[in-house]
């Protein structure tokens, strides 16, 4: 079911890259057309090379707004999954200054959690990624409650609170990740610079759609510039992905 879904993903965003394509080469030539035909109906005008190299300033402009949000959310995920780790990392430590029996209730549950937010930046799938938040979540409840009777006999010394306060890091993180996870590029700016382009388009062929080919090859690095960029806003389906090796670093510190 997974491998089925993930084909029918790949399937309709080649199509939409490929409607895409059409779209900008239909523009090109209705732009192409319209000049054509003025020039029929009188004299011949001179190209207005500034208004093209201006427009195509301003796409480009566009196109790099676009891409510094997309990186500027992969960023933050990266960092928050450093940050969690060291929370992770903190708290293990915390816990182990706890009696013999709160580190034998609190430390199973440590690797249990870290195990599964492993498996939650490795998810696949959003329904996988939900699923491994929920399953986090009731061991975060289990962890609270552990921990809740571990430091009953210290709960009014420096150690409780320095326990609580790595404990609470942790879950805030947790819920962090969650939310920059989900947090995308607005599609309202997609469909701007969407629209945008097929202007550029039809300007490009009004202009200089005698230049078929380098258009074109302009069209297909403007939707690789595209692809590369809704590539990295995506956590679970892109390519790029955030790399899970301070987590897994921190559960290796745990021991076996």
């Amino acid at each position: 079911m997974f491998s089925d879904s993930t084909h029918d993903i790949d399937v309709v965003a080649w199509l939409a890259t490929f409607g895409i394509l059409l779209c900008l080469v239909a523009a090109r030539e209705f732009g192409y057309w319209m000049h054509r035909r003025k020039i029929r109906g009188g004299s011949p005008e001179a190209e207005d090379g500034f208004t093209l190299t201006s427009v195509l300033g301003l796409l480009a402009l566009l196109v790099s707004f676009t891409f510094s949000m997309s990186l500027s959310r992969y960023d933050s995920r990266r960092e928050l999954v450093v940050a969690e780790a060291n929370a992770i990392g903190t708290t293990a430590l915390r816990v182990q200054l706890l009696d013999a029996n709160a580190r034998s209730e609190l430390e199973p549950l440590m690797r249990a959690y870290v195990a599964e937010r492993i498996v939650y930046g490795k998810a696949s799938t959003e329904q996988e990624q939900d699923a491994s938040y929920a399953r986090a979540s009731r061991l975060q409840n289990r962890f609270w409650q552990a921990m809740s009777r571990g430091i009953e006999p210290i709960r009014t010394t420096p150690l409780s609170a320095l326990v609580v306060s790595a404990t609470n890091d942790m879950f805030d993180l947790a819920a962090s990740r969650k939310a920059a996870r989900a947090a995308h590029i607005p599609t309202r700016v997609l469909v701007v610079l969407l629209i945008y382009s097929v202007f550029v388009a039809f300007l490009v062929g009004y202009e200089k759609g005698h230049a078929r080919w380098a258009s074109t090859m302009l069209f297909v690095l403007l939707l690789i510039a595209a692809a590369l960029i809704l590539d990295i806003d995506q956590p679970v389906r892109g390519a790029v992905q955030v790399s899970q090796q301070s987590m897994l670093d921190a559960q290796a510190a745990m021991g076996p």
